[in-house]
């Protein structure tokens, strides 16, 4: 594994991780959410997993981690997502895209404008950002964030959240013939699971939805079924070669 990074549109330093295997023509592209970063132990250890299979681009979101720039809350962070697309595309066949919480959105809404990947994936997705529900301040989910994030914290450079936003439940609904899973946690705290039911409404087939017994948010989701969570991913990615196999794991 070693750190790359790349200037995107307006000029900011998106760094991500680049686990490879020269002989292989596949990879899937992982983007956190807010507040969490490409070294955190949770998406350290899926990359590993997934390296099994193909190869990985895990990414920091602008404004985390290694990358430059002020966190736009999914205003401009799309852009970003396309520049690591893009550069994928120069050494792969097939790309995957697995974002995360406002990850999710703006893989969504990347998707939606270019349609250059193969599948897509989406994990604890807002169907609109300004209808999350907001509980941050509760004292359960402060402790929550605090006991996940608190060392990545540090790094976080957010900038203006009233920036506008493409809402990701309409996104979707300009996706066509690419492949998309969306995975919520029954107990999510943070994005209600009824949004990732909104955002699986609006898509166009072939799409899945998959809704984790106890799940939390975004990757603890894989963090509590690390098993399942990745045997599912792959399952989807290896049926979107063609559009019955997708159809057969409805």
């Amino acid at each position: 594994m070693f750190e790359l990074k790349l200037k995107t549109f307006d000029g900011t330093q998106i760094a991500f991780n680049h686990l490879r295997r020269k002989e292989r023509d596949e990879v899937i592209i992982i983007c956190h959410g807010f507040c969490s970063a490409k070294d955190n132990r949770p998406f350290l250890d899926m990359s590993r997993d997934f390296f099994s299979h193909m190869d990985v681009i895990n990414m920091d979101q602008r404004g985390h981690g290694n990358s430059s720039g002020f966190f736009s809350f999914s205003s401009q962070e799309h852009g970003d997502i396309r520049a690591v697309i893009e550069f994928a595309r120069t050494i792969y066949t097939r790309v995957h895209l697995m974002g995360f919480s406002l990850g999710a959105a703006s893989s969504a809404i990347e998707v939606a404008e270019s349609g250059n990947v193969a599948s897509l994936i989406l994990v604890s997705p807002p169907a609109d950002f300004v209808k999350i529900e907001n509980h941050f301040l509760d004292r359960n989910i402060l402790s929550y964030g605090l006991k996940r994030f608190t060392f990545h914290y540090f790094k976080l450079r957010p900038g203006n959240p009233l920036q506008r936003k493409i809402k990701p439940a309409e996104a979707v609904e300009r996706i066509n013939n690419i492949p998309l899973l969306v995975i919520h946690g029954e107990k999510d705290r943070i994005i209600f699971p009824w949004h990732g039911s909104e955002v699986y409404a609006h898509a166009n087939e072939p799409k899945k939805l998959v809704i984790f017994e106890k799940g939390e948010h975004a990757e603890a989701i894989y963090e509590e079924y690390p098993e399942r969570f990745i045997s599912l991913c792959l399952e989807w990615i290896g049926a979107s070669s063609t559009k019955y196999d997708v159809q057969s794991m409805k």
